[in-house]
């Protein structure tokens, strides 16, 4: 069996990255109490990582000496791509030092849709181009079984940032065509999928992937108006009057700007509440330009229909059906009043 016995997280602040490293710190003595590093560019509100037993280490990604000294005893990364302008880069080195330090696996976090910006303007779809960049260079040097991708689509926890403009216009507003069908999944059960895959492997001789690419699902995908309905219990509205927008993209930045100053998202609530986990609240902290970049060009491929795609994946990796968006509404009622 291997030596080896730490698994590295790269971009814990995130909301995904912060979410994993906690829910593997939560649940290690079934990892055989797996070391876990988890790599960010800045401490600030990451205290629970270190509180839980984590390694936290603040790292420069340009830094290749400073990624070896984080990939040295790891057995597998879990790669989250940085919000950032070098992202391709960070990520290069992430893959480089990994390989130099002799790591057995690694893994990714993508987008749902994103192989369907081939063919498109790299400039329309910039950070799309550069997650399918990334997935191109895990595959080449972590190949087969030795690499998983994990595309996901929008999850639930987005619908909290978008509570403030719903109240204020009556409505679910996202610059996604009206028609369009699209899927949203609960962060829970997207770090729960992760949590059993990573477990399956950890008392293994070799740390390897069944599959080479996860898409996270959920069983059904909406129009928005079949989203506002559920979002309308949340809110105690009438799903007669509560609608879905489709707004402009321009009018969608400005409002999710506006919410980096709001203090509704500053901090995360204590305890847990409803399904949430402190650590699956998204925080204003998070709301980098370059995310929001990203969440445009995902809400752009799912007005083409690109993302209308549904597969049993998270089903199969959770062994059980995944929470439903208008279940995940009903249950966070309490939490979406916190932000009306």
């Amino acid at each position: 069996m291997s030596q080896k016995h730490t698994l590295c997280i790269t971009n814990v602040d995130s909301l995904v990255g912060y979410a994993v490293a906690c829910r593997l710190l939560e649940g290690r003595k079934e990892l055989q109490n797996m070391q876990i590093r988890c790599l960010c560019r800045n401490k600030e509100k990451l205290d629970d990582i270190e509180r839980l037993g984590g390694e936290l280490m603040q790292v420069n990604y340009q830094d290749q000496n400073q990624l070896r000294q984080a990939m040295k005893d790891v057995r597998c990364v879990f790669l989250l791509p940085e919000h950032s302008s070098q992202r391709v880069q960070e990520a290069e080195n992430v893959i480089k030092a990994a390989k130099h330090q002799s790591v057995e696996h690694m893994a990714m976090k993508s987008w749902i849709g994103v192989e369907h910006v081939k063919q498109q303007d790299s400039q329309q779809f910039k950070n799309m181009h550069e997650y399918l960049k990334i997935e191109e260079m895990v595959k080449q040097e972590f190949s087969g079984s030795k690499h998983c991708v994990t595309r996901i689509p929008l999850l639930n926890q987005l619908f909290y940032l978008m509570t403030p403009m719903a109240e204020k216009q009556q409505a679910l507003c996202l610059p996604i065509k009206q028609e369009s069908k699209w899927g949203s999944i609960d962060l829970r059960d997207m770090i729960d999928g992760m949590f059993n895959l990573i477990r399956e492997q950890v008392g293994k001789q070799s740390f390897v992937s069944q599959k080479q690419l996860y898409r996270l699902t959920p069983s059904q995908n909406w129009k928005g108006e079949q989203i506002a309905r559920g979002m309308a219990i949340a809110l105690d509205k009438s799903p007669e009057q509560f609608k879905y927008k489709h707004i402009s993209s321009h009018e969608w930045q400005e409002y999710m700007r506006e919410r980096k100053d709001d203090q509704r998202f500053k901090d995360r609530p204590h305890g847990e509440q409803g399904t949430e986990k402190p650590y699956t609240m998204p925080i204003s902290i998070y709301f980098h330009n370059e995310l929001i970049q990203e969440l445009m060009e995902w809400f752009e491929l799912a007005s083409q229909d690109r993302v209308d795609v549904t597969t049993k994946d998270l089903k199969e990796i959770l062994q059980r059906e995944p929470r439903n968006v208008e279940e995940y509404f009903k249950n966070n009622r309490d939490q979406f009043r916190r932000f009306r």
